[in-house]
């Protein structure tokens, strides 16, 4: 590579790290964001509700059981629980994580 295409190639590469660092960032600092809810009860019945969601949904996709994200959100408000960011019951806190699909 000669001397100019160096360095056309080294601007193209530094003005893409400006574009995609920053959002790439955001959604990782999205997504280490604690996840609270909302709702009537205790935590106990937070509990309940969220396993009577994960039972009625869950599937599997490559062998690893798994739920939708829109129906596992809509199957939690219809029980009285939505997302908060100052809500009372914190998932991670709780251990009460799960993955879903799109």
């Amino acid at each position: 590579m000669s001397e100019p295409q160096a360095d056309l190639f080294t601007r193209k590469t530094m003005f893409n790290l400006k574009v995609w660092l920053p959002a790439v960032s955001s959604l990782l600092l999205v997504g280490c964001s604690s996840l609270k809810y909302d709702g009537p009860g205790t935590v106990q019945d937070f509990a309940t509700a969220r396993t009577e969601c994960y039972s009625a949904l869950m599937g599997t996709a490559d062998g690893e059981p798994t739920v939708n994200c829109g129906a596992w959100t809509a199957c939690l408000t219809s029980k009285g629980y939505v997302r908060d960011r100052y809500g009372k019951f914190d998932v991670e806190e709780l251990e009460m994580t799960i993955s879903c699909t799109e």
